[in-house]
């Protein structure tokens, strides 16, 4: 059985949402709904910021998954983190995976804007970097369309409600190798 360690945040453990429709949970049952013989692990834990999963990542990798899907960065962003501390944590996380032989899947977040489109642009610049660096895939955008769109968003305008996963899921399988 091919196995994926879905590691982030709130947006992989499923904040706000009902049981059985965390991002984790609903990529599960789509890729075995394609007959796929996958587990998904759901590594998610809200409010984690890539310092926080860096302290956390070694436990995780005793599932020894096949495919690490790697989201963070998020709450990093929205506290204004300094890009080059996300991006050495990000690396980290990376090479413990590396290392333990699991492939990594790297999610990027374009759809965050702020004002200060300088730090967005060194934000967003980090995970192109890293992909072509540690030499990983890259899941570009993992809340495509979603930010402030009341049909795919639960109230806060952020996370994602079960419209708004299954759309990242959507988005998301193609490029998930197993």
């Amino acid at each position: 059985m091919f196995t994926v360690l879905a590691f982030g945040n709130s947006l992989t453990a499923g904040f706000g949402v009902s049981p059985g429709h965390s991002f984790a949970e609903r990529l599960q049952q789509v890729l075995r709904e394609r007959g796929e013989e996958v587990r998904v692990i759901n590594g998610g834990v809200s409010g984690d910021t890539t310092y926080d999963g860096l302290r956390r990542l070694a436990p995780l990798l005793e599932y020894s998954p096949d495919l690490v899907i790697l989201e963070f960065g998020v709450n990093d962003f929205f506290m204004g983190m300094r890009p080059e501390n996300i991006r050495a944590n990000l690396e980290s996380m990376i090479d413990s995976c590396q290392s333990r032989g699991a492939n990594v899947l790297l999610a990027g977040f374009l759809s965050l804007r702020q004002i200060d489109g300088r730090y967005e642009q060194g934000y967003h610049r980090i995970y192109e970097d890293i992909s072509r660096f540690k030499d990983v895939s890259l899941f570009p955008d993992f809340l495509p369309d979603i930010p402030y769109n009341p049909e795919l968003t639960l109230p806060d305008g952020i996370h994602p409600n079960e419209a708004g996963i299954d759309k990242i899921v959507q988005d998301i399988v193609p490029f998930v190798q197993l």
